[in-house]
């Protein structure tokens, strides 16, 4: 009877045994850098002394935050780019996903590839030829003069009012081929049968998709809008690369405007605002 319960024991805890590495880890490289960001906020560190926790300042960073322009300067850039990638970036996306899967095309698979491509390049690289792109003696400026259009020649990157547009474009361009693949592989999971039941019954294409083919991707819809909403928030490579935050912190965002405070600012840092942002 005892060697029964030892058995029952056992088996109900053999799960937590192996799920135990996964848990610590996750414990380790989460949960701790959150704590220690949260405690971070209360001192003020500059990053250069091993006296982490040494001069405490309650919550003034966090009333300095409120306060601060280029924080809410960010902020709003940063909702912009969320947004950005959540509705533009996915209807583009499912427009193509449509236009593959119904297509028929001889080279669908090429075509996907091809779009996809830019999602696998280093966002560095990416934000780099951009910028060498769009320079004032760029390819895009060179081009739009041949054609006669040397008002539309200016420096894309440095002008207040384009440049959070631009990086938020190339973003774009870069993921949205991410949720092509994945708005395919939602298409794919249809059963075809019932799309050939919808067209006996005379029911069109375009009836047939938002009555039919949208509402059975709903899930995937969401997922992929929930992994663009999180994206978004951690855009920071392209926009570093394209304009460091710039011209004037017009593009700045939350995770450049993090980077700006704990290395560029006031002497050698601001680690303790940082966290706080």
């Amino acid at each position: 009877m005892r060697f029964r319960t030892n058995t029952v024991t056992l088996r109900k805890t053999e799960p937590y045994f192996w799920l135990s590495p996964s848990i610590i880890l996750l414990l380790i490289f989460l949960m701790y850098p959150i704590i220690f960001s949260v405690a971070l906020s209360f001192f003020n560190w500059k990053g250069y002394s091993l006296e982490i926790f040494a001069d405490f300042i309650g919550f003034q960073n966090y009333v300095k935050l409120v306060k601060d322009p280029l924080y809410w300067l960010s902020f709003r850039n940063t909702i912009f780019l969320v947004i950005t990638v959540i509705f533009v970036q996915n209807a583009i996306a499912l427009f193509l996903a449509l236009i593959i899967y119904f297509g028929n095309f001889k080279y669908g698979n090429l075509i996907r590839a091809l779009i996809f491509f830019p999602g696998v390049i280093s966002a560095i690289v990416i934000g780099l030829v951009f910028r060498k792109f769009l320079e004032l003696t760029g390819p895009v400026n060179t081009f739009l003069k041949l054609i006669g259009l040397d008002a539309l020649a200016i420096p894309w990157l440095t002008n207040r009012n384009l440049t959070i547009w631009i990086v938020s474009f190339v973003t774009v361009w870069q993921w949205v081929g991410y949720n092509l693949v994945i708005f395919y592989a939602g298409l794919q999971s249809i059963d075809h049968s019932l799309l050939e039941a919808a067209f006996i019954d005379g029911a069109n294409l375009q009836r047939s998709i938002f009555k039919i083919v949208l509402p059975l991707i709903k899930p995937v819809i969401f997922l992929s809008a929930v992994l663009n909403f999180i994206g978004g928030f951690r855009v920071y490579d392209i926009i570093w690369a394209m304009t460091r935050g710039g011209p004037v912190h017009a593009s700045e965002v939350l995770t450049t405007y993090m980077y700006y405070q704990s290395f560029q600012s006031q002497g050698p840092s601001n680690m303790g605002y940082a966290a706080t942002i």
